[in-house]
């Protein structure tokens, strides 16, 4: 053996003891990561499980007229996703076609791959869904739209589930083309004792009907719905109870989100509060257990 063909072989069992290395320690100290992007006025967040498979749910910000305003935002969420080793998407989840919510995607899609889309119940005319759906069928994305009662395990060996939690068929036809945001998806992820409930742009009739449902509703974690607007029900954040509460609002947007009122009511339940468009982008790391927060900018 030459001394290259040797050097070669060093370099190569030092970088397949490495790999070994980080599986066993991801084994033994399984983590979780949960990425709330600030891309302005929308939404976009990276649910991470402990054997790496990646879940976005929703990909989209409010342009305002500006053109290239979403590449932009595409390349700094893709930086990001990078930066905590996430290449290549497992899932993609639009609770509803709204563009605030989806106009990322078709770039996202594009950079990485992924295997399945959740779609939402509702459709949108608007050129920014028509093209996400271009993107899944260019892709050749498998696609299943998201139902009640719905679960999927992202993570079985380490017990990561996210279940659809809404709409309910019935909401659907009441729904105005106009106003979908009562048709949002709606998901509560489970992780050890940590729960998180993402909730898209759920109105008060979507709010009133979760409460009635008898689901279980207490989170962790709360992704505040419709950017912490005014349309939040006091009974529904109490019934949520969260020690987090993050609202994706760009800052100072001409909606006014997030509302003084939602704010006040989730400071009283005393939780911590984070706007992604005051704060940046906040990257929550857990064991199942114990949460650690930090800016990711």
């Amino acid at each position: 053996m030459t001394k290259t063909v040797r050097q070669v072989a060093i370099v190569a069992l030092v970088f397949l003891a490495a790999y070994c290395a980080r599986l066993v320690y991801r084994d033994f100290h399984p983590t979780a990561l949960f990425l709330f992007a600030d891309v302005g006025q929308g939404k976009c967040i990276l649910v991470v499980a402990p054997n790496g498979k990646a879940m976005l749910i929703d990909a989209g910000t409010q342009t305002y007229g500006q053109d290239g305003k979403e590449e932009k935002f595409a390349q700094k969420v893709l930086s990001q996703f990078a930066r905590i080793g996430v290449r290549k998407l497992d899932v993609i989840l639009v609770t509803h076609p709204d563009k605030d919510h989806c106009n990322l995607v078709p770039i996202l899609v594009k950079e990485l791959q992924p295997h399945l889309f959740w779609s939402p119940v509702g459709e949108n005319p608007e050129i920014e869904w028509q093209s996400v759906k271009a993107a899944i069928t260019n892709n050749y994305t498998k696609t299943i739209v998201a139902r009640l009662g719905q679960r999927l395990w992202l993570d079985a060996r380490n017990g990561m589930w996210v279940e659809v939690l809404a709409p309910p068929v019935s909401i659907v036809p009441k729904v105005s083309e106009w106003s979908p945001n009562d048709a949002s998806t709606v998901l509560r992820l489970k992780f050890g004792e940590i729960s998180v409930l993402f909730t898209g742009d759920v109105g008060e009739m979507g709010q009133r009907w979760l409460l009635g449902s008898g689901a279980n509703l207490q989170a962790t974690i709360l992704d505040v719905p419709h950017h912490g607007s005014k349309h939040n029900l006091e009974t529904f954040l109490s019934a949520v109870r969260p020690k987090i509460a993050v609202i994706s609002a760009g800052r100072q947007n001409p909606f006014g989100h997030p509302d003084p009122s939602t704010v006040e009511v989730l400071k009283r339940l005393g939780a911590t509060i984070w706007v992604t468009g005051e704060q940046g982008s906040l990257l929550v790391k857990t064991d199942g257990h114990s949460l650690n927060l930090t800016s990711l900018q």
